[in-house]
């Protein structure tokens, strides 16, 4: 009989421990609480393909964001048959695939935070009246963040300090300050700092402003000397001249004025979701390693 209670004795604590059971109530409440704080954790958190992870509040949207169809090396267009030497990116417009800076930031932090997005190129013209309609989420297009586009969109930090060059036809030799403006013609792309910047001095330093649609007819524009000078980011116009890409312009005045930081937008007062994952993204990316990287590829 005392063998039988012995046994039974035994039985019943094995299943006391199988089943968890505590001398203690304290143990017990603290055993539920890691329990609930762990599946909070848990709902609160997905984690993305790369293992990093994902913002809390991303519902699953694919985002639309543009990049500028044009602006190495920022945003190249890979040509048939040619190589990128970073992340390409497939366009959602039927424009092709791209690589370069803007396309390779935004893809490593759609990574690390785990949201999907649909990249669209567009003139850089364009991309604030579309994110003012809706027609696109969010844009990554070297556009430098100013108190006049704050009225419009929001920014995220600033991902790259970009200042601006003035450049001029590599045989031309008149123009080494502002002072020798006088009388030239300037060209400048539509809807930039640049042209904003062109604009504000040409009555000061006495020059005339061409505006034009795109980086590549302003460029040729000084090319042919049909117009005497361009403001253009100074990493643009030196990344197309180190390649061959622009061989007939050199830059004459590197810095044109203080360099303002490049910033990712979304419409005013929308799509806080998207901002927030951006910031959260490019500091891991940052930290991590993988935002010099890409930087470096583009950059010497």
């Amino acid at each position: 009989m005392k063998k039988l209670v012995s046994i039974l004795l035994s039985a019943a604590l094995l299943l006391c421990a199988l089943a968890g059971c505590s001398s203690s109530g304290q143990t017990s409440t603290t055993t539920a609480a890691e329990t609930t704080a762990a599946a909070e954790t848990t709902t609160a958190e997905t984690t993305s393909a790369s293992g990093a992870t994902a913002n809390k509040d991303y519902d699953g949207t694919v985002y639309k964001i543009a990049c500028d169809a044009a602006s190495p090396p920022f945003s190249i267009k890979l040509e048939t048959g040619t190589s990128a030497p970073g992340t390409v990116v497939t366009s959602s417009n039927g424009m092709g695939d791209y690589y370069g800076i803007d396309v390779e930031i935004l893809d490593a932090v759609a990574k690390y935070e785990g949201f999907q997005y649909e990249l669209t190129p567009m003139d850089f013209s364009g991309i604030i009246p579309a994110l003012v309609s809706g027609t696109i989420d969010g844009s990554i297009a070297g556009m430098n963040i100013t108190e006049e586009r704050k009225d419009s969109v929001d920014f995220s930090d600033g991902y790259y300090e970009c200042p601006s060059a003035l450049v001029v036809n590599k045989d031309d030799d008149s123009i080494t300050s502002f002072e020798d403006l006088s009388g030239k013609v300037a060209a400048c792309k539509e809807a930039t700092t640049g042209m904003e910047w062109c604009q504000d001095n040409a009555d000061k330093y006495g020059f005339t402003v061409s505006v034009f649609p795109d980086s590549a007819s302003m460029m040729m524009a000084v090319a042919n000397k049909q117009a005497d000078f361009l403001i253009e980011d100074y990493p643009v116009i030196n990344y197309q001249i180190s390649i061959g890409e622009q061989a007939s312009l050199k830059v004459a005045i590197q810095q044109i004025s203080d360099a303002p930081q490049d910033g990712f937008a979304v419409c005013k007062g929308q799509n806080a979701t998207l901002l927030a994952m951006f910031n959260e993204g490019l500091a891991a990316i940052r930290a991590n390693g993988t935002y010099d990287k890409i930087i470096a590829e583009y950059i010497k």
